[in-house]
């Protein structure tokens, strides 16, 4: 399953390298574009490489301004009242990125939008800064580029980085989160499903309360701290990262825990051991046992706190 998409993600990650080595000088090329969109409309941007800042209004349509890079081949504003693109083109020279196509500068894009309207960004090595979502969908695709998200609440988030950071603040009761070697930071209420897939970068996620969550990390440590709801599912796979989940002391599930050279803290149940060879395993309930709580590591560390909040 991971083959696949670390290559995937290789290639990607190659792509970001190259435009990092482009020379950083910006032309004096301003952008000021208005265009009315639906507060239920959607909006779509491309800047593979210098920033990109969204900020929600309560005004019905979208405004750009910013500064074009030295050497873009062009940029366009286009679509409908209910959909539009922002695309920020540079050139190929037919032979690709690898031919000169990565010589041109990077881009400053300033987006003002409907608060309730979606929002899909796709970037290389921009810096991605968003904030003041209310109610729509969230997209965000990039490989090198931090992603930074504040003060939003939105019916869907997803988040896909290779080595950029992912900081978000946000809202929603359905979050997926897939990154390489990235940093993952995650604060907002929660309240239904938690999909995060990393591999060398560290998570901490901190949620109010979740339905369902899928951890999976290779060396990455995961730090979780939730309410799980009632009936709600927490799993959690790691090879050598740590991983270690805080919950409130009321919390109602059935709690597994297994590794095979890693230790395991938890303050019910008894580790058990394997007679022969190496493996630990812990099985207890926690409260009534609604839900349904497992955690697996190879070599990694599994920790289990309950608090008193």
């Amino acid at each position: 399953m991971r083959t696949n998409k670390e290559s995937t993600m290789f290639a990607r990650l190659i792509l970001a390298t190259s435009l990092m080595l482009a020379l950083p000088a910006m032309a004096d090329t301003p952008i000021d574009e208005t265009r009315p969109l639906a507060a239920d409309g959607r909006v779509s941007i491309e800047n593979l490489k210098g920033e990109i800042v969204v900020r929600a209004w309560d005004r019905p349509e979208v405004h750009v301004t910013g500064t074009l890079g030295e050497g873009i081949e062009s940029f366009s504003v286009a679509g409908s009242g209910s959909s539009l693109s922002i695309e920020v083109k540079y050139p190929k020279n037919g032979g690709g990125w690898f031919s000169g196509g990565n010589k041109s500068g990077p881009s400053l894009l300033e987006v003002r939008m409907p608060a309730t309207a979606s929002l899909d960004v796709d970037a290389v090595s921009a810096r991605v800064d968003i904030a003041g979502l209310d109610g729509g969908r969230l997209s965000v695709d990039n490989v090198s580029g931090e992603v930074r998200v504040r003060g939003s609440r939105v019916s869907e988030a997803r988040f896909d980085n290779v080595s950029g950071d992912i900081d978000a603040e946000i809202d929603s009761p359905d979050i997926a989160i897939d990154t390489v070697s990235g940093d993952v930071r995650l604060v907002g209420a929660g309240g239904g499903s938690l999909g995060l897939d990393t591999v060398s970068g560290s998570a901490g996620v901190e949620l109010g309360e979740v339905r369902r969550v899928v951890m999976d990390t290779v060396s990455g440590d995961i730090e979780l701290s939730t309410r799980l709801a009632p009936g709600g599912q927490i799993s959690a796979d790691s090879v050598s990262g740590g991983l270690r989940l805080r919950l409130p002391a009321d919390t109602s599930a059935r709690l597994a825990v297994e590794t095979f050279s890693g230790g395991i803290s938890s303050p019910v149940g008894q580790v058990q051991t394997e007679r022969y060879g190496p493996g630990k395993r812990l099985q207890a309930p926690l409260g009534d046992g609604d839900g349904d709580i497992r955690l697996e590591a190879f070599s990694g560390d599994v920790r289990v706190e309950l608090t008193l909040k």
